[in-house]
């Protein structure tokens, strides 16, 4: 979050209206410690607990919300405790951005945890129907503690998961810890520690509920045999809830708590509602109009009604191709030319794109898969040297080239070494794994990852041969 969206959330906070004093005070101290970006041990505790305070009584635009959740995150880095070293705030206003509908799930939510006294609820589907945009608006309605596995960016281990919640539970619930033991992200026997710890300093009928998306997501290859993923425990305490994501694939998860699976595909009026909802939005912006006036005979709602279709209800779609609509990418297309779901949006893209021209543009696809395979976000510069090969004229030039043509595929993130670059969406990385798409580009997944560990095993070591 940069500091214009930290004097957005600030000054949002500070609007708000409040009789109560005590929470006055707490909006005006969350509210300076977002604008400065720093917190100090001394007012931690106030921060703490104003956090609380907040979420409790305000329904919080989405800039305010995420800038809570990254204080809580910052609350528990300037304790000494070990957190992830990505903006969670960040995320949940991406996830978020024109999110609609939904409130059938909501609903499935509410009453679990109304309903049962702990336990974990999943939510299950396909890549695109909006898994990680619902988890992320539940978190800015609700402000619980939160986790998001991201393949893309790196964010896979059960070490970060820990990391991070033990960090949160700590600081949202004003435990008496300043670090974390040698051994907490070992195993889940410290994180039940501190949910019962937190579960118990929790008023009557309070809730403590937790967030954890995309489950399917998480790197198994070291996990011990038999563990759960992430470590969960297999009991929770009295007012302690998991709500999670994960595609419909099966994660070791083997719990005595109470459990729900919601799966998302067994709510397909309420889905297509939601899809009209947001395409009915959509279609009053200025680009869009424009596109739809230009289609002879087209109305506003045809052009809804055929959008649905397109997009088989798929939300992920709509993301990608409702900008492009309204920059005038498709203004040579008709309505019914439009690619036909998902995966039909990433075949036309890799075909507009030149990606099976003849002769194929070895270099471009070099950098692609690059991107795909290295797992965390990469600066341009890596990304040159990485996909370097004597047969391909691969520099700086070459790389911004790809970037600018994929740039809507991709997450962009500030680091230290500059502006770095990884796959938006997990999709998009399963699309380029498809075995026809890898033959065609005349690479192979074990060549690419190949390259990258001869490069990076010459920048260790230099050329041993």
């Amino acid at each position: 979050m940069d500091q214009h969206d930290r004097d957005r959330a600030a000054a949002s906070l500070k609007k708000l209206e409040t009789g109560d004093a005590q929470l006055r005070q707490s909006l005006n101290i969350l509210g300076d410690a977002i604008q400065v970006g720093n917190i100090t041990e001394a007012t931690g505790v106030a921060i703490g607990r104003g956090i609380r305070q907040v979420v409790n009584n305000f329904n919080l635009p989405p800039e305010a919300a995420a800038a809570l959740v990254d204080l809580r995150v910052m609350l528990g880095s300037s304790l000494g405790l070990d957190t992830t070293q990505y903006q969670i705030g960040d995320l949940i206003l991406d996830r978020t951005r024109d999110f609609v509908g939904r409130d059938h799930v909501f609903k499935q939510i509410d009453e679990f945890v109304a309903g049962n006294p702990s336990g974990y609820l999943t939510l299950e589907g396909d890549p695109g129907l909006g898994k990680s945009a619902i988890l992320a608006e539940y978190v800015r309605r609700s402000g619980c503690l939160v986790h998001f596995n991201v393949r893309t960016l790196g964010i896979v281990s059960a070490a970060k998961f820990l990391q991070n919640i033990c960090a949160q539970l700590i600081a949202e619930a004003e435990l008496p810890y300043t670090s974390l033991p040698a051994d907490a992200t070992s195993d889940g026997a410290f994180l039940l520690k501190l949910l019962k710890e937190a579960a118990a300093k929790k008023a009557p009928g309070q809730k403590l509920i937790i967030a954890v998306d995309a489950l399917d997501e998480v790197d198994l290859s070291s996990h011990p045999t038999g563990a759960n993923i992430l470590f969960l425990p297999q009991t929770l305490p009295d007012s302690v809830y998991f709500i999670m994501t994960r595609r419909q694939v099966a994660v070791p998860f083997y719990v005595q708590a109470e459990q729900k699976l919601v799966d998302l595909m067994s709510f397909p009026a309420e889905n297509q509602k939601d899809v009209q909802f947001y395409i009915t939005l959509a279609a009053e912006r200025e680009g869009i109009q424009i596109w739809i006036k230009g289609q002879a005979g087209l109305t506003e709602e045809e052009f809804i009604k055929k959008m649905v279709d397109r997009s088989e209800s798929n939300f992920m779609y709509l993301r990608y191709v409702l900008p492009e609509i309204e920059k005038g990418r498709y203004s040579d297309l008709e309505l019914g030319k439009l690619p036909q779901g998902l995966e039909g949006y990433y075949d036309s893209h890799w075909i507009h794109m030149g990606m099976t021209a003849k002769p194929l543009p070895r270099a471009k696809i070099r950098v692609v898969y690059v991107l795909c395979e290295t797992r965390r976000p990469v600066t341009r510069g890596f990304i040159a040297h990485i996909a370097k090969d004597p047969a391909l004229q691969i520099d700086i030039l070459t790389v911004q080239e790809v970037l600018d043509e994929w740039d809507q595929f991709l997450h962009e993130q500030e680091t230290a070494e500059g502006t770095a670059y990884s796959l938006y969406h997990a999709s998009f990385r399963d699309f380029l794994h498809r075995k026809d798409i890898v033959q065609a580009t005349g690479e192979t997944i074990q060549s690419i990852n190949a390259v990258i560990a001869d490069n990076l095993w010459d920048d260790l070591f230099g050329d041993s041969s």
